[in-house]
């Protein structure tokens, strides 16, 4: 796990409620005992958390918890009974406490689970399940969204788990995830890490490609800092991203910025400029560079302009030999953006497309 990447998280993480479904085969496993400590370092960090045992035998998952100094207290009445155990829930939410309660039911998605964790607004719902978690030809489905679910089914392992997830998701929890509670450290891993251990069935705002807003220019200027010290990246001021921050998109997971670009328009000379192009360092490698790219693409060629240009030094192969893009002579650059360049200084190369 990369402690940085990590660290991200917690801030976003911190007020959350985690509802954690743990199957009654391993409420007595050995492995229980990593996952009830990572889930002890979540409560650490602000994180609400309700755990959920399969069945009726939550006093066996609240000794667990204790032997692990966990501040948990347990619900004496299983969700099964209805609203007493609901707000018996929050009463021990309230007091910032680690609740611990049955469900009175078996299957990790129980309706008494599934309607509690909808009630309290849970932002994640935890499956700790003896393996089924899906995987896609014979590789693991690390995350997908719901609406992408169907077209899945049937070439995905375990495809009624999968079907399970995205109707939780429709029912307004944001992030399901379906995790092998026999592998040590599995909680941590897959909420602190890129792509996760598990499978993540999640609402469409998961990955999202959106227009930088003003509060978020010192993260980009934070994000792009030692490229510009490189001159990888033409340098940037607050005030100059702000002046043209209509030409700016940020790609998020999660509501975190990975990634960014800017598309600057010249409409005399129908085309369009692709710039500011960057993907944090431990995210590179899952294809977000691509889709800002095809994202601006589409945005210039709804725009009417019939061609899109990159002028990069440091990025030629990949423009070159990942996106297709065509070196172009500088003579076909608009005069203005020329003369800019030509003043710079820089030995930059010029590459670009047709917009069919």
């Amino acid at each position: 796990m990369n402690v940085r990447s990590a660290l991200e998280y917690v801030p976003y993480f911190r007020g959350r409620l985690f509802v954690v479904n743990v199957a009654s085969a391993l409420l007595r496993a050995e492995e229980l005992v990593d996952a009830l400590l990572d889930a002890d370092a979540l409560h650490e960090i602000g994180v609400r958390l309700v755990l959920v045992a399969e069945g009726a035998e939550a006093s066996v998952l609240a000794r667990r918890a204790g032997a692990c100094e966990m501040h948990a207290a347990m619900v004496e009445l299983p969700l099964s009974s209805g609203a007493p155990a609901l707000e018996r829930v929050q009463e021990i939410l309230a007091r910032r406490q680690v609740a611990v309660v049955a469900s009175g039911s078996t299957g990790r998605f129980d309706e008494y689970s599934v309607s509690m964790a909808v009630a309290l607004g849970a932002h994640k719902y935890i499956c700790l399940q003896e393996g089924e978690v899906p995987t896609l030809d014979g590789q693991p489905l690390f995350a997908i969204a719901e609406s992408e679910v169907e077209a899945h089914l049937p070439e995905c392992s375990h495809p009624e788990v999968l079907r399970q997830a995205a109707e939780i998701c429709r029912r307004g929890i944001p992030r399901v995830h379906l995790l092998d509670g026999r592998h040590r450290g599995v909680l941590l891993d897959e909420l602190f890490s890129e792509e996760g251990v598990g499978t993540m069935v999640h609402t469409d705002s998961y990955r999202e490609i959106r227009p930088l807003q003003e509060d978020d220019i010192p993260e980009l200027l934070s994000m792009i800092a030692r490229s510009m010290v490189d001159a990888k990246l033409v340098n940037r001021t607050y005030e100059s991203i702000k002046e043209n921050i209509r030409s700016y998109y940020v790609y998020t997971l999660d509501d975190t910025i990975v990634g960014c670009v800017a598309l600057y328009p010249y409409p005399q000379e129908a085309c369009a400029e692709l710039g500011c192009l960057f993907i944090k360092k431990n995210y590179e490698g899952h294809g977000y560079g691509r889709a800002m790219c095809r994202f601006v693409e589409d945005k210039a060629r709804a725009l009417g302009f019939r061609r899109i240009f990159a002028i990069s030094q440091s990025a030629v192969t990949y423009f070159r030999d990942r996106l297709n893009y065509s070196p172009m002579p500088r003579s076909v650059l608009p005069p203005e953006r020329l003369a800019v360049l030509e003043a710079s200084g820089r030995s930059s190369g010029v590459f670009g497309r047709e917009l069919l």
